[in-house]
């Protein structure tokens, strides 16, 4: 992370049906579906489980989410995406680090995701590995990797 990364964004839990998460589903969209000529409605929250969501601001303007499901045993981040013309300042690291960190706070000692196959190196980076081969999305179509870490308790 490049120095002052931290301190340039401010990350903080939002909510379903406020104002910055609509702004958030703007972001998923264009990160993570529009490229591939797939639906808005894939950005819908229909499957019934609960997450915790997280924002990345910079100066008002929301750059970055990712959410975190905790329920039954399960400890998986879905969907951080980043806004494109801010890719490669550190926010979707910062974005992981805060998911992994709510993680631990809930006594998780693993964390998994589902992540596409051409982003598994980011992934890699931060700490995960590979758990699984490669897939395609029921939800996409997309191929992805199934990728889990172990957490520390540091």
């Amino acid at each position: 992370m490049g120095p002052g990364a931290a301190e340039r964004f401010t990350l903080r839990e939002i909510e379903p049906g406020s104002a910055e998460y609509t702004e958030a589903r703007r972001v998923r969209y264009d990160a993570l579906y529009r490229e591939w000529g797939l639906p808005r409605t894939l950005v819908e929250d229909a499957d019934g489980r609960t997450y915790r969501h997280v924002a990345a601001f910079d100066r008002g303007r929301l750059v970055g989410y990712g959410r975190l499901h905790l329920e039954d045993g399960v400890c998986q981040i879905y969907q951080v995406a980043v806004a494109r013309d801010r890719r490669g300042e550190s926010i979707g690291k910062l974005i992981v680090n805060a998911l992994i960190e709510w993680a631990r706070e809930a006594g998780r000692d693993e964390v998994y995701l589902d992540a596409r196959s051409h982003v598994a190196s980011f992934y890699e980076y931060l700490g995960f590995e590979t758990c699984g081969g490669e897939f395609r999305s029921r939800r996409t179509g997309t191929p992805h990797v199934p990728m889990c870490r172990r957490l520390d308790r540091g």
